[in-house]
């Protein structure tokens, strides 16, 4: 076990975790405590004695195990959390946990915005949504604990099963750092349309004029990119491999392919869809062979540093 797995609590009676799950974040609040990346590289002693004094001043009224605990959940959220760590969101209320990939270091959201306060972030690809009935009773009684952010890495087992699982939703990640890089070439393609070849023909989805189409919600799954036609005659369904196996990928796209014929289509309207992948493969090629409707693309990253005199 190389990562570690974490759960957070979204709020009282986790009251923000659609909000958390649809913004792809996770969040803590004491929002009296400032950008904690003033305090990142401190160990624990360090941190405690740098955050008691504002918690003292901010609750008074709270005894020293109660800040305690605060200091504890701000320390592993801040400082021992790492990118790549699998979190744990439960909505209880709605029988479902969500289940992520942390993609970004801390951040301090000063705009938190009334849909959920938090200031205190991290940045979220989230994998997967767990039926709150597959969970055993050991892991729910875990997720039931009282504080906002705890380790459950006792449970890794279960949860990489839970994870590997196919379902609609998604599929299983068997590679963490390609996931992580697609990720953000997701990001890269949508705030660079317009330069693509893909935007000569297609515009990311709009519904009233705001672009939406970016991790577009349906009830079998979010698509990565929906496009449509410039013309108004066709749908783009752009799926990222993010390491999930070939028939995986393929079989999700097909089935958005389909949802977006019956649900968002007009009769006489074409649906395709477009693997992108890091480098050519030959099963995915001969997975597609039989498809007249999906066309795959790869792409390549380039980092270079020079010296300068």
């Amino acid at each position: 076990m190389e990562k570690n797995y974490w759960a957070i609590h979204m709020g009282e009676n986790n009251r923000y975790a659609d909000v958390a799950y649809e913004n792809n974040f996770i969040g803590v609040g004491w929002n009296v405590i400032p950008d904690l990346t003033n305090f990142r590289n401190t160990n624990n002693r360090q941190f405690k004695d740098k955050i008691n004094p504002l918690l003292e001043k901010a609750y008074p009224d709270k005894s020293i195990n109660a800040k305690g605990q605060i200091i504890g959940q701000l320390y592993r959220f801040g400082n021992l959390m790492n990118l790549g760590d699998i979190v744990l969101v439960p909505n209880t209320q709605e029988g479902k946990v969500y289940a992520g990939f942390i993609s970004s270091e801390y951040f301090h959201e000063t705009d938190a915005g009334e849909q959920c306060p938090h200031q205190h972030r991290r940045k979220v690809k989230w994998l997967k949504i767990l039926n709150w009935d597959d969970v055993s009773r050991k892991l729910k009684n875990t997720l039931g604990s009282i504080m906002t952010t705890f380790s459950v890495s006792d449970h890794w087992e279960e949860i990489e099963k839970l994870l590997a699982e196919s379902d609609a939703e998604s599929g299983a990640v068997e590679n963490y750092e390609e996931f992580g890089l697609e990720s953000h070439l997701e990001d890269f393609l949508v705030e660079n349309w317009e330069r693509l070849k893909l935007g000569e023909k297609y515009d990311i989805f709009k519904e009233d004029n705001q672009v939406v189409g970016q991790q577009y919600v349906t009830p079998i799954g979010r698509i990565d990119i929906l496009a449509r036609a410039k013309d108004n005659n066709g749908w783009l369904v752009i799926e990222l491999k993010k390491g999930k196996d070939d028939d995986r990928v393929v079989g999700q796209t097909l089935r958005y392919i389909g949802w977006v014929a019956e649900s968002l289509a007009e009769k006489e309207e074409d649906v395709k869809g477009l693997i992108i992948t890091k480098e050519k493969d030959d099963k995915l090629m001969y997975a597609l062979r039989a498809l007249n409707n999906v066309s795959f693309m790869t792409y390549s990253v380039k980092f270079d540093l020079k010296e300068e005199k």
